[in-house]
């Protein structure tokens, strides 16, 4: 089908493809693809053996070509007239059996093809590929043709179920003429915004890989540096727009595979930090983590934590124990429990849940904090909610099935939508879940609406469409005024499950599409809804923003904090927007004005440098593991960003420290002056070599020894025994000694010494009857024998506390480690039901077919 008027009516086109040049049989549409460089240029593929293109908007159609079926298609970046494409050969599918096989004399491979005539004609690049691509507009080779191949090529193609060491990067500048390994076991690539990534092979048979990164095209390549060595199974790259990489790595620690670490990388995409640990991700790679696209340097993202971690954060001091022991009472408030039982169900949930909470960051993952709970619902009634564990929780990608994502579009500034609960953590019950909105860029939120909502965004912010995605509605709902207050009206007598509201490309438009299903295995049905037919005004009086008489206000972003400038990455930035009681229509041609100033440097404007990491909550820098980290900073002098600190390390000893930078400026902030960082003293690593001091002490102590043995030798040697003996306290075997604590008088008394040398004789005879009393080794007791300390075992009567943790119904397919839609890479848009995905280097599953599915 085809409409010319924005969706309001349509014609279906099925005809012109039948009447097409030379096609045959039964036509089935696979999918449509539009050309980045010429919207005009329509591909419709074939799910079988015909496909067609058009140049003029699909008014007209051509049949490829090409005879085979279309595995991947790709546009070139620059071009409108060139693509590459990949097939499977024919005896790769069923009923390709021996005899057709001996006809064909082909073995079963994938095969890269190119075209510079759209689709008139094509020819062979390789064979034996896996992954392939255009070079990238900002590295200047938009013209060479990068793939990976199987470096065995012959025989049938090997099914790509995991990361392979027979398989190696390849490039040619010339069509295939001559063709170049770059990388030896680089398995999968991406190029984005100026960045050549590759996952290269570390170990086939334990499935791990290292990352290499490229700035100049692919003529040279770093590995990758993480602040741990730790197990890489593959990588997602989250973004790459803001001169810096948020990196997600799969480290394979989590038997699900549902989690994995962000980082984030200094300008050259070299060395990398950690930014938030255990992000949720799905088995194929998609993240919860996404940029909110109006504003730079704001992300919002969710981590699991476990409720029995020992440690928690930002102001979570109670023990998840006794959290869950008290939410537990509260659900069972009128219902009459067991205790034992009850208490038991809290020791289970301690042990095996998992929490999921959101997190956000004003400064591209520098700090990240809680989202702050609105204080009442949109009813106007009190949320109750413990102030030490009350936080708003959204949900992300991974629960497309049940609830939108979290969502935003470039040209509605500050705003932000999202589904989710208030509470210590996210909640799966739907009917747990309500809508929310932020109109100031995710630093405070209100409950827009009970229940959970699918959304969309027009007039560039000014008006908000929604409807129930949970059940069954007729009903949609809208808002003039940034959900102040709703509307509502009817579709229709027969209600559907909404599955999606989508507006063109920049949501600057009043007309939407809604579709659905009537039945959930029925035809899906199309609504347009069209808001100009309420006839609002324009809104006026945007050069005199603030005054009284005009629809519109200055709007600065920040990141919460109380007092200072309102500053995001080191600038304070200004923005024209409509007020939120102005119900009045922005228009198409609206261009929002914005200026912007310099500000002074924040701890917010610095990251934490190699080796270091941040709770959330806090700005404060401090080692990941002070051994571990002073470590794996000394080890290598090229991980050191600068110099003073390589020649500090390169000079370390064990007994010592040096001093390292913390901090490190974010990419992109342009902050000036203000607070500065200063440099931290880190432990020497044990294997670093030993001061001068240091030597010399251990050359006494081994003197000492030294001589302490030989003297112990020549005591036991009969010819000098006599010798030691004499020097010994034998010497005064013949000394008497008077008793110590005996009486004057008493016996060994000085008193009885003086009677005389013949009481000394009879004295030294029967010495040996005089044993040492109790008193010279006793110390007088106290009578009071209670008052002595006693040994006590302290049990820890503290709960266990946590450690800092660090859309469409079903999302679409996408190419290994390519950036999603929502990238600025890509001009597609994407709407709140659409996956806003993230690219992603992961190894494919192995397909049941001969041809191996390629998803992220």
């Amino acid at each position: 089908y085809r409409s010319q008027d924005g969706g309001k009516s349509w014609t279906e086109i099925t005809d012109l493809l039948k009447s097409s040049e030379a096609a045959t049989g039964t036509v089935a549409v696979d999918s449509i693809i539009v050309s980045p460089v010429d919207k005009r240029v329509v591909l419709i593929v074939g799910s079988k053996r015909n496909h067609f293109i058009s140049e003029d908007s699909a008014a007209t159609f051509r049949r490829l070509k090409y005879k085979n079926t279309i595995h991947n298609f790709h546009f070139h970046p620059t071009r409108p007239k060139y693509a590459i494409l990949s097939t499977w050969t024919d005896a790769c599918y069923s009923g390709s059996g021996t005899a057709s096989r001996a006809q064909s004399q082909q073995d079963c491979n994938h095969q890269l093809f190119y075209t510079r005539d759209l689709g008139r004609s094509f020819k062979l690049v390789a064979d034996y590929v896996v992954q392939f691509s255009w070079g990238d507009k900002k590295l200047g080779n938009t013209d060479h043709i990068f793939f990976t191949q199987h470096r065995g090529r012959s025989g049938d193609q090997p099914r790509y179920g995991g990361w392979s060491k027979n398989v190696d990067l390849m490039y040619t500048p010339d069509f295939g003429a001559t063709i170049t390994r770059l990388v030896y076991r680089g398995n999968k690539f991406l190029l984005s915004n100026g960045y050549f990534f590759v996952a290269k092979v570390k170990d086939a048979a334990k499935q791990t890989v290292s990352l290499l990164v490229s700035t100049d095209g692919g003529k040279s390549f770093q590995m990758a540096k993480l602040p741990v060595e730790i197990e890489e199974r593959s990588y997602t790259v989250l973004d790459t727009s803001e001169d810096a990489i948020m990196l997600h790595v799969n480290h394979g620690h989590d038997n699900k595979g549902d989690t994995g670490n962000v980082y984030i990388s200094d300008a050259k995409g070299v060395r990398y930090s950690l930014s938030l640990p255990n992000n949720i991700r799905t088995s194929t790679g998609e993240c919860e983590f996404d940029k909110v696209l109006s504003l730079e340097g704001v992300y919002l993202a969710n981590f699991k934590d476990s409720v029995d971690s020992s440690a928690s954060v930002d102001g979570g001091q109670q023990g998840d124990l006794e959290k869950l022991e008290e939410e537990i009472e509260e659900e069972a408030e009128g219902v009459q429990v067991d205790l034992e039982k009850k208490h038991k169900s809290v020791a289970t949930r301690s042990r095996q849940e998992e929490v999921i909470r959101t997190v956000i960051s004003f400064d591209k993952g520098g700090v990240w904090s809680y989202l702050k709970a609105p204080k009442v619902d949109s009813r106007g009634q009190k949320i109750d909610c413990p102030p030490d564990r009350c936080w708003l929780h959204l949900n992300g990608i991974t629960r497309f099935s049940d609830f939108a994502p979290f969502y935003s579009v470039e040209n509605a500034v500050g705003i932000i939508m999202g589904t989710g609960n208030v509470g210590s953590y996210l909640r799966p019950e739907k009917d747990e879940a309500n809508t929310y909105l932020s109109r100031d860029g995710g630093v405070s939120w209100i409950e827009a609406h009970k229940g959970a909502f699918i959304y969309e965004m027009g007039d560039h912010g000014g008006l908000l469409v929604m409807a129930d995605d949970t059940k069954k509605t007729n009903q949609v709902v809208f808002s003039w005024n940034e959900g102040q207050s709703w509307y509502d009206f009817e579709l229709g007598a027969a209600p559907l499950f909404v599955d999606n509201i989508v507006i063109e490309p920049n949501a600057s438009s009043v007309e939407f599409l809604l579709y659905g299903k009537r039945e959930q295995d029925s035809a899906g049905v199309l609504f347009h809804l069209d808001f100009n037919a309420l006839n609002q005004q324009q809104c006026k009086g945007i050069w005199a923003a603030d005054s009284v008489s005009s629809d519109y206000e200055t709007w600065s972003p920040s990141d919460g904090r109380a007092g200072g400038e309102r500053c995001i990455l080191g600038k304070h930035i200004t923005y024209t927007r409509r007020k939120q009681t102005s119900e009045c229509f922005n228009g198409r041609d609206f261009d929002r004005p914005k200026v912007s100033k310099v500000c002074p440097c924040t701890m917010e404007d610095y990251e934490c440098e190699f080796g270091f990491t941040r709770a959330i909550g806090s700005t404060q820098c401090v080692a990941t593991d002070a051994a571990a980290a002073a470590a794996a900073t000394a080890t290598g002098l090229a991980q050191f960003a600068d110099e003073s600190d390589a020649a500090a390390a390169a000079a370390c000893t064990s007994s010592s420290f040096f001093y390292t930078s913390a901090y490190r400026k974010v990419p992109g902030d342009v902050c000036e002056g203000g607070w500065m960082p200063e440099k931290v003293a880190v432990p020497c690593p044990a294997h670093s070599p030993v001061s001068r001091g240091g030597k010399t002490v251990l050359l006494l102590l081994l003197f000492i020894v030294v001589v302490m043995v030989v003297i112990n030798y020549l005591a036991k040697t009969g010819r000098l025994k006599k010798f030691f003996r004499n020097a010994g306290f034998d010497s005064f075997a013949n000394v008497s000694y008077g008793l110590v604590g005996a009486s004057a008088g008493g016996p060994g008394g000085w008193l009885d010494q003086e009677a005389g040398e013949s009481r000394r004789g009879e004295e030294l005879g029967e010495r040996s009857k005089y044993e040492p009393e109790l008193g010279f080794i006793e110390a007088e007791q106290d009578e009071n024998e209670e008052d002595a300390p006693t040994l006590m075992n302290y049990g820890n009567a503290a709960g266990g506390q946590r450690t800092s943790g660090m859309s469409s119904r079903s999302p679409k397919p996408t190419e290994d480690f390519e950036l999603d839609d929502s990238r600025p890479l890509f001009p597609s848009h994407v709407s709140s039901r659409e996956t806003q995905g993230s690219s992603g280097l992961h190894p494919r599953s192995t397909s049941t077919e001969n041809e191996p599915v390629c998803v992220l």
